[in-house]
């Protein structure tokens, strides 16, 4: 007898509650979902969250998905997690964590909690959107449309020395290919303990990874990397590449030190988004006595526009809420040195970190991020120069940003519309 077919459903009107307490982070996810014909509705605190979930039940309208941030003051997302977990009107309910750091220790909390999915910001929207459907455990009757404005243009990226671990063969020259279509060169060892050995001996831009491989597994041979690179002070992105959907995969695949993560068979749309996030693009060779426009530097503007499939006016819209939520960040910041309060410092640089991580801008990022070590390690000696740092690429991510939307169709529109008001009045 043969077996009947899975049921199918449909993504309209999808209840999911989004948990995050950056504005910037809500407004793309509340875009991406409704694009996606899902019903979003945003909350900025765990507190909110427990209270929407009640109110939603109440209403004969539960939620079936939520979206949490991991880290948010007051009442943190693994907090909203856990009295999810212990109650027991919501068993159906299905967690996905975002985080914008992949800590082995968050890992282990979500598997205790038996949270659905672990994903780190910035958050890819193939891989958000397959997420929520094995999530549900249903198989849907329709998937997004890919904007065409998302391709990356590959003309504006350098070519890449990519290593392959794999020990597949055909796998290989599947890999081989799809990375030469990129434009970039390729070298290809078959299992782990050639890799670390390759790794040491030359320079690669990228490491693709295979998980299961012999001699030394993709997860081991990963950790090995980590660990000769702390001697020597480098860090190469290592990309994962596996054929397995089992649950918890990804993150062993982070937790391991990996910075990405790519499903087989590989698609080339997948793989280039994911080397749009990790490789942002060089700084252009200089003609003798040429002066180099620091700008030009500051955001990699494939990858801003990657993480909003293209959308500009969504882009817009997001830079204006950076631009004005920044500020007041910055002074929680500096009020919280001058206050010697080390837990409020690592707090606001820790949202601070967030909304910059969405603009493909590398140096405030990295800036943000060791305000926020600073706080959390109450090295409180070094906040002031750390904060300089910050400050000054601020400034310049700032001003790039307002070229951006200025220089863009959607902002001039604003802006005409904006002169014409005044104008009037």
């Amino acid at each position: 007898m043969e077996k009947p077919p899975a049921p199918t459903r449909t993504l309209t009107e999808l209840p999911v509650l989004v948990v995050d307490d950056n504005a910037t982070n809500r407004r793309i996810l509340h875009e991406v979902l409704t694009n996606w014909r899902m019903y979003p509705v945003t909350v900025e605190s765990g507190q909110a969250a427990l209270k929407e979930l009640e109110q939603s039940r109440r209403a004969g309208r539960p939620f079936e998905v939520v979206l949490l941030d991991g880290h948010m003051p007051d009442m943190d997302g693994f907090t909203v997690a856990e009295h999810i977990c212990r109650d027991a009107r919501y068993a159906g309910l299905k967690v996905v964590m975002l985080t914008s750091a992949a800590q082995p220790e968050d890992v282990a909390r979500c598997r205790k909690l038996d949270i659905s999915a672990y994903l780190t910001k910035p958050i890819k929207q193939s891989e958000l959107f397959d997420v929520i459907i094995s999530a549900i455990g249903q198989p849907v009757t329709e998937r997004p449309i890919a904007s065409k404005s998302r391709k990356i243009v590959r003309s504006a990226r350098r070519s890449l020395r990519v290593l392959i671990a794999e020990d597949n063969q055909v796998n290989q020259l599947v890999a081989i290919r799809t990375f030469e279509k990129l434009g970039h060169r390729a070298t290809v060892v078959s299992n782990g303990r050639d890799a670390l050995a390759a790794v040491q001996s030359d320079k690669f831009d990228l490491i693709a990874m295979d998980v299961q491989m012999p001699a030394l597994d993709g997860l081991e041979a990963t950790k090995a990397i980590r660990a000769w690179e702390k001697t020597t002070g480098t860090h190469t992105p290592i990309v994962a590449m596996t054929a397995h959907a089992m649950k918890g995969d990804r993150e062993r695949c982070l937790a391991a030190g990996m910075d990405g993560y790519t499903s087989k068979p590989i698609r080339i749309q997948e793989l280039e988004e994911v080397i749009a996030q990790l490789i942002g693009p060089p700084s252009s060779a200089k003609a003798p006595g040429e002066v180099t426009n620091q700008e030009d530097s500051v955001v990699d503007r494939a990858a801003l526009l990657a993480g909003v499939d293209g959308n500009r006016q969504l882009l817009c819209e997001l830079v204006r809420i950076f631009l004005k939520d920044y500020p007041q960040r910055l002074v929680e910041i500096k009020d919280a040195i001058r206050g010697g309060d080390s837990g409020a410092l690592g707090r606001a640089a820790h949202a601070l970190k967030g909304a910059v991580g969405n603009f493909a801008a590398k140096k405030a990022f990295a800036a943000a991020q060791h305000m926020e070590s600073v706080g959390k390690n109450g090295d409180l000696g070094v906040a002031g120069e750390a904060c300089a740092t910050l400050e000054s690429e601020l400034a310049l991510l700032g001003k790039k940003l307002r070229n951006l939307i200025m220089t863009s169709p959607m902002g001039r529109v604003k802006k005409d519309k904006g002169a014409r008001k005044r104008k009037q009045g």
